[in-house]
């Protein structure tokens, strides 16, 4: 919960990585809060307060996993949503054009994001698209699997259009960016 306050403030990219992350971890723990409780919560060695909002965080989580059927895979809904809304923000970039080097850094990735299409035809749209790879990336890192040079490039190339789209949204969400 502190670390996904800090990280929806700063870059939205990172939220929904870590809050994919955070679902995955619920998983594990079968959607049982006693056991993230014992094993997740205290782990925080947060003071009364702090672990009651922790507590509270993972607990409403796991509802609304339950509640939307995503106790084995999925994304929480208003995940999908805030990704729709990053979308919208890229789509209205590209679109409007105000920032050149936005529109440059896209374009250095699009072809990319082609190629990713190809392979998850389930993606909803490109934010989507890249956050999955980044996330599956990730993955596949924990694990100690093999990754190619050239999948850690294409990786490293649309983190960095993903970062700088986050500064574009954090721009957008306070009212700076205009159209």
């Amino acid at each position: 919960m502190l670390i996904a306050k800090q990280k929806r403030k700063e870059n939205i990219a990172e939220y929904i990585l870590y809050l994919y992350q955070v679902e995955d971890l619920i998983r594990a723990f079968r959607l049982d809060m006693n056991l993230i409780e014992k094993q997740l919560v205290k782990s925080y060695r947060a003071d009364e307060n702090t672990s009651k909002e922790i507590t509270d965080w993972y607990s409403n989580l796991v509802i609304m996993m339950d509640k939307e059927g995503i106790r084995e895979h999925g994304h929480l809904q208003f995940l999908v949503n805030l990704i729709d809304d990053v979308n919208q923000v890229h789509l209205k970039l590209m679109e409007t054009g105000v920032d050149s080097i936005y529109v440059t850094t896209f374009q250095s990735v699009a072809g990319l994001i082609t190629e990713l299409k190809q392979k998850n035809k389930e993606a909803q749209n490109d934010v989507d698209l890249s956050i999955t790879a980044i996330y599956g990336f990730l993955l596949l890192k924990m694990q100690k699997k093999a990754i190619s040079d050239e999948t850690s490039d294409a990786i490293k190339r649309i983190s960095q259009w993903l970062g700088l789209l986050s500064k574009m949204y954090k721009k957008y969400e306070e009212g700076d960016l205009e159209w």
